[in-house]
């Protein structure tokens, strides 16, 4: 990276930073954020950032380069710079916090150029065809089970009509950034932001022990029970998915994949109560609201 060349920026020490899965962080003079993706891979959606914050959401700006740009790149590697928000990741304990931004992110207006929701799961399909990698061998009928239910689920959600939000897809704690007040700094890493269903952010609330208090603080109460269920099976086979297709991080197979997918069916039976009924006729794994 040459931060000088692209961006005029002269820096005096640049420290590693915890990126994400998919990324790599420094941190330049406690001012910068620099964002580098993985080789071959290319930023998406810096352009919608604007549009996002001026909407009224916590959301950082990349800088643009000395030629106009988004980002820059340093050989086959893109890289953008951010200014450096001061913070904390937020954690399970911060649920409250956290069903809060949410609700206000799905509460915006739909005035933002986002690509539009769709059930397309390529990294899952390429996951089916590779159930004999050693890693899932001995559990390759569980995960085959999972993505023939995860094709049934898709046939009963596609076409099906229920309320689109501006949905981030990822509010994980390594997203949202508090203050030292425990208020949101900066809601981060909209790469794969869409104009979709509530469901396929309200998700996230299943993978802490507060699911209950969560959707409650969200203010869940006409949710879609298919929606629900694709959302959760996709997003623990797509985890599962990454990681095998790649041969990293083998223990997430077990936390992101696998625990996930055992804990559909129960989550399921909570978030039953925070749903709506199926209208007459409609085939649906849903039923009328018991809380």
């Amino acid at each position: 990276m040459d931060l000088e060349r692209d961006y005029g920026l002269t820096v005096s020490s640049l420290e590693p930073h915890p990126g994400g899965f998919a990324t790599e962080g420094w941190v330049a003079d406690k001012r910068w954020f620099v964002k580098r993706w993985k080789d071959g891979e290319r930023p998406v959606g810096l352009e919608q950032l604007a549009e996002l914050r001026a909407l009224g959401l916590p959301v950082v700006e990349p800088l643009r380069t000395l030629r106009g740009e988004l980002s820059a790149t340093n050989g086959s590697r893109a890289y953008a710079v951010f200014p450096y928000v001061q913070g904390r990741n937020a954690t399970f304990g911060d649920w409250r916090v956290a069903a809060q931004a949410m609700r206000q992110v799905h509460e915006v207006p739909l005035r933002v150029d986002l690509p539009p929701a769709n059930t397309d799961e390529p990294a899952i399909e390429d996951l089916g065809r590779v159930l004999d990698h050693p890693w899932i061998a001995d559990r390759a009928d569980e995960v085959a089970a999972a993505i023939a239910r995860l094709d049934s689920v898709r046939a009963r959600v596609v076409g099906k009509k229920v309320r689109a939000v501006v949905c981030h897809t990822d509010f994980h704690g390594l997203n949202l950034l508090l203050d030292d007040a425990g208020e949101v700094a900066a809601i981060l890493d909209w790469e794969n932001a869409v104009i979709g269903p509530r469901e396929y952010d309200v998700w996230v609330a299943a993978d802490g022990a507060r699911l209950v208090e969560f959707l409650d603080e969200y203010g869940a109460d006409d949710l879609d029970l298919d929606h629900v269920e694709f959302a959760l099976l996709a997003r623990g086979l797509r985890d599962l998915a990454a990681r095998v297709l790649s041969s990293v991080d083998r223990p997430g197979i077990e936390t992101w994949g696998f625990d996930r997918i055992r804990r559909v069916d129960s989550n399921l039976e909570v978030y039953r109560g925070y749903c709506l009924a199926p209208a007459p006729g409609q085939a649906s794994s849903s039923k009328s609201p018991t809380r």
